[in-house]
């Protein structure tokens, strides 16, 4: 079975997120951690600026959630520091900066963290994740970038070779449904997108960003999209800082930009009207002290966005004079008083829309998990049906002694064509009734359980496992 535990915007703020978010080593840490436990045989994080959701494949869902639980814990407790090790069951492979539990001290999650979690099994954790993938559960409804998070979350765990076959079809069809939506409807316009809506506001703030020189710390995704939409805005001089050289120089090069240290943003402070942050750095990047030198004698307004979970600007940052800082939670609650009086028939129309193609997509996950469930249970019966083909075609040949062996051929033949044209017929039937709507899928599974018991009393190994997420 599958099953996801994870919180978002609608329940979390930027820092609370923050201390659950996951990437590079942590990410990667964090995926070996919930591989390594008994009760969980797949494993993919989902982790962006909005949210962070952990889907599963195990045979049990009670236990693969506690490991999930424990993970969570772990990485709020530690920080930004490494995670191997962090669940119990999984041997230790290396300290964890110093913390390593004793037994009965393992970390809890704090409430406000614990109560905000939302939790979700099978088809319901399926319909949650294709919402996610189609923009329908963003903070900005729509947006287009959490599609292309939804396959890097999947080729992450790819790499750390902790997906398997049910969490790669979730995240597969995830990405189709995403598509379909983008494609078949209207709701993911072209200028929606979390980048869209902060450089929107920037020009509202400023009142017009043609001409305006602007600093964007990062060379990731979202900086890429703001740097875009600056450049189409007519902003004047862009300066880049990254971590990362190559990144900045790549992205200047497209955009007209120009490539900065990271060491010099402090200096680039005075001759900037706009500043975008947004990195995956486990600290702040824009500290109040460097702000308020790089804003001494100034009297112009300087505009600061904090794109970043974890937070990339201290907040103290929106204390200083003449200095507008928006978050990703300000950017959400001024989104959320937009949005409503833009609502029409023909919007809604469009949402109900996308809300189709996913259930379309959930029918289709049920079918294929009908089906992948069925094979143990049609191979068992298939060799039962061989040996018995085998043994009665032998029977016949010993009974035949005066036909050529061209002849005994024909009649070998004869058996085993029989037998392929009875399994393909019996394999069609099987996939019109997984293909039945009206019919729920453990329905059907305990239809074909009883139908394909092996007659010889075998059982695939590892099916104790997969009778027990059929749940799922």
């Amino acid at each position: 079975m599958i099953g996801m535990i994870g919180l978002d915007h609608h329940s979390t703020d930027v820092e609370q997120r923050g201390r659950l978010s996951f990437a590079g080593e942590r990410l990667e840490a964090a995926l070996g951690a919930l591989a390594g436990d008994e009760a969980i045989r797949e494993a993919v994080i989902l982790s962006t600026c909005n949210r962070t959701e952990v889907y599963v494949a195990a045979g049990e869902w009670l236990p693969a959630a506690a490991a999930v639980r424990r993970l969570l814990a772990a990485a709020n407790a530690l920080g930004a520091t490494a995670l191997v090790g962090a669940i119990p069951s999984l041997p230790r492979t290396g300290e964890l900066s110093g913390w390593v539990p004793e037994p009965g001290s393992l970390p809890e999650l704090p409430r406000e963290l614990d109560t905000a979690l939302y939790e979700h099994e099978g088809l319901e954790a399926a319909r949650h994740l294709l919402r996610v993938a189609s923009g329908l559960r963003s903070m900005v409804v729509g947006e287009a970038q959490i599609l292309g998070q939804v396959k890097e979350a999947l080729t992450a765990a790819e790499q750390a070779g902790t997906v398997g076959e049910e969490l790669r079809a979730l995240f597969t069809t995830a990405i189709k449904t995403g598509k379909r939506v983008r494609t078949e409807t209207g709701v993911a316009r072209a200028d929606v997108s979390v980048a869209g809506l902060a450089v929107r506001v920037a020009g509202e703030a400023l009142g017009d960003l043609r001409d305006v020189p602007a600093l964007l710390i990062g060379a990731g995704k979202t900086s890429q999209l703001c740097a875009r939409l600056l450049r189409e805005a007519g902003a004047g001089r862009l300066l880049l800082a990254n971590r990362t050289p190559a990144a900045a120089s790549a992205l200047a090069a497209e955009v007209g930009g120009e490539v900065i240290g990271l060491r010099e943003v402090e200096q680039a402070i005075p001759n900037v009207r706009l500043i975008v942050s947004a990195t995956t750095a486990p600290r702040p990047m824009l500290s109040v002290a460097s702000v308020a030198r790089g804003m001494q004698g100034r009297r112009s307004p300087l505009v600061v966005f904090d794109l970043a979970v974890p937070p990339d600007v201290e907040e103290a940052v929106g204390l200083l004079p003449h200095v507008s800082l928006y978050t990703l939670d300000t950017l959400r609650a001024l989104e959320a008083t937009t949005q409503a009086p833009t609502s029409t028939p023909e919007r809604e129309a469009e949402l109900a829309r996308a809300e189709h193609i996913v259930e379309d997509g959930v029918r289709e996950l049920a079918r294929l998990r009908t089906l992948r469930l069925a094979v143990p249970g049609i191979a068992a019966l298939r060799r039962h049906v061989d040996r018995s083909e085998e043994a009665e075609v032998a029977r016949a040949l010993a009974a035949l002694e005066h036909l050529s062996d061209d002849e005994k051929a024909v009649v070998a033949r004869f058996g085993q064509r029989l037998v392929d044209k009875m399994f393909h017929h019996l394999v069609a039937r099987i996939r019109s009734l997984a293909e039945y709507d009206e019919v729920p899928p453990d329905v059907t599974m305990r239809v074909l359980a009883r139908l394909f018991a092996d007659p010889d009393g075998e059982r695939d190994e590892g099916s104790d496992a997969r009778d027990k997420g059929a749940g799922g």
